[in-house]
Parts: structure tokens; C-alpha cells; sequence
């Protein structure tokens, strides 16, 4: 072999490695995919404004190493749940959100996630972590907006508040919205027709004793075409905000409620009778 085919073959190598390199790096670097305009990252609810829906202090000192296992310092923290009408959107930062107490303490939290309930179809819900004011003595009772938070549409927070919902109270319904099955991730079963997402105030399961069939019966739907209580439900995780009403109607959706004492937060509070508006489909 000559030395010029030599220094042909060797380019010629060195080229195709370098090609296979470089679409190794670009196949294995991490990618950011941009928010989707499609129906899995959508919800009714980014249509309505922007508002703060609830506040809700589910746990003074009390957070627990498994709630908390993504921040060494968080157990035995507060915690609270914000409700937004909007998706918000990773990294939050938690300076952006201020706890006032009832004596007139202002408080930044620690820490602040979307996390547990972070999937495509939820994240209208920030978990403020750290020391948020204490039950009796000072107690957290608003939560301002002080800086900024990048929700959907674009939309600004900025000066909105609300009110915090005491220790003692159990968990309410503060929003839902209705979704074709074949446009959410769900375990709801295959007949379902239309699914009613619900949104609790804080994370919720089952009080002691409450079958599953009690669990499903205690929920009812009010439709164009009459009540309907669901087949099935879905989404069912202990410290999760969110659950799934299944539906076998496609009957346009107007309000869903819950029965008293079938549900309790983190702190073993029940829940109170509730009833929410429904956010309909496009």
C-alpha cells in the first residue's frame, strides 16, 4: 500500500469518526424541549385570567422525609400549598412568594416546586417549604407575590395574594377541568368518554376505613344532561393534589362536588362537603 492511500484511508477514518462523534455528543446531550401547543400541554384552564385560588397550610413543622426526600433540610418544615389558575412553570424561585402572619412577620420559604404534582396537566400547584409562620401563637393568614413567576400565557402574578386557609381546616376542591382520555395521561379505564381533573387545596387520600368504592361514590357530577357519579378514578396517589373523575358520558360538564369526611390531608384534617366549577373541554 502506498503512503498516499495510506493518508487516504486515515482521513477518510478520521472523518467518519469525527461525524459519529459529533452525533453521539448531539444525540446524548441533554435537550430542552420547548413547551408543546400541543392538547397533552394544554388545559381549559389556560384560557381563564391569572389568579391565586388558595393558600393552603397543610403542615406546621410536620413535613415528612418522604414528602420532603428532595431537600435535605425540608423535613420538619411547613408546608404549603399555592393554587394558581395557570401551569407554572420550573425553576421557581422562592423568594418570588412572601407569608404573612398574623403579627406582620414577612417570610420567604426555603424552597418551592411543582413537585409532587408536576406532570404535563398539572403544575397549578407550588409546594412553599420551610418556616412559614407557626400555629397558634403566629400563624401564616396571607401569601403575596413579590417577585416574579413564569406561568402559562405569559401572564403576571406580580401583586396578587391570597388568603391562607388555617391548620385546622381539611382540604376543599378549588379547581377542575374536563379532558379527552386520549389527550391525558391516565390509569382511568377504557370506556371512559371524558375525564373531570380535580384539584384539592393540598394533597389528599383516604380517611381511615373509606373503601374505594366510597372513595368513587363520594364524588358526583353535574352535567348539561343530569348528575353523574364517575366509573372510576384515577390518579390516585397519596399526597397528590390531583384525581381523576372517569367519565362514560360526554355530556358537557358543569360542576363537581365531594361529600364530607371521605378524604383527609396530610394532617389527618377531613375534608368538608365541597363543590367546584368545571372548566370545559375546547
Amino acid at each position: 500500500m502506498t503512503d498516499m492511500t495510506r493518508r487516504e484511508l486515515v482521513s477518510s477514518f478520521c472523518r467518519t469518526a469525527s461525524s459519529l462523534v459529533a452525533f453521539m455528543v448531539l444525540a446524548c446531550a441533554p435537550q430542552r424541549v420547548p413547551e408543546s401547543t400541543g392538547a397533552l400541554e394544554l388545559t381549559p384552564l389556560d384560557e381563564q385570567p391569572l389568579r391565586m385560588v388558595s393558600a393552603f397550610f397543610g403542615l406546621d413543622n410536620a413535613l415528612s422525609p418522604r414528602t420532603a426526600a428532595l431537600w435535605r433540610s425540608a423535613p420538619g418544615k411547613d408546608g404549603m400549598p399555592v393554587v394558581f389558575s395557570r401551569r407554572v412553570e420550573e425553576p421557581i424561585d422562592p423568594t418570588a412568594f412572601t407569608v404573612v402572619t398574623r403579627s406582620g412577620a414577612r417570610l420567604h420559604p426555603s424552597f418551592a416546586t411543582t413537585r409532587p404534582a408536576s406532570g404535563t396537566h398539572q403544575r397549578h400547584t407550588v409546594l412553599l417549604i420551610g418556616e412559614l409562620g407557626g400555629e397558634p401563637e403566629d400563624p401564616p393568614v396571607m401569601v403575596e407575590m413579590t417577585g416574579q413567576l413564569a406561568v402559562a400565557g405569559d401572564a403576571d402574578p406580580l401583586g396578587m395574594s391570597v388568603p391562607v386557609t388555617p391548620l385546622g381546616d381539611g382540604p376543599s376542591l378549588v379547581l377542575a377541568f374536563a379532558s379527552d382520555p386520549a389527550q391525558i395521561e391516565s390509569n382511568c379505564p377504557p370506556e371512559t368518554r371524558q375525564i373531570i381533573v380535580v384539584v384539592w387545596a393540598g394533597g389528599v387520600r383516604p380517611m381511615p376505613r373509606v373503601t374505594p368504592d366510597d372513595h368513587r361514590l363520594g364524588y358526583s357530577v353535574a352535567t348539561a344532561a343530569g348528575d353523574v357519579v364517575p366509573i372510576a378514578l384515577g390518579n390516585l396517589r397519596d399526597g397528590d393534589n390531583y384525581e381523576h373523575l372517569c367519565l362514560d358520558t360526554v355530556a358537557t360538564p358543569l360542576r363537581a362536588s365531594m361529600r364530607g369526611g371521605l378524604l383527609m390531608d396530610p394532617r389527618d384534617d377531613p375534608n368538608p362537603a365541597t363543590d367546584v366549577e368545571i372548566a370545559g373541554m375546547e
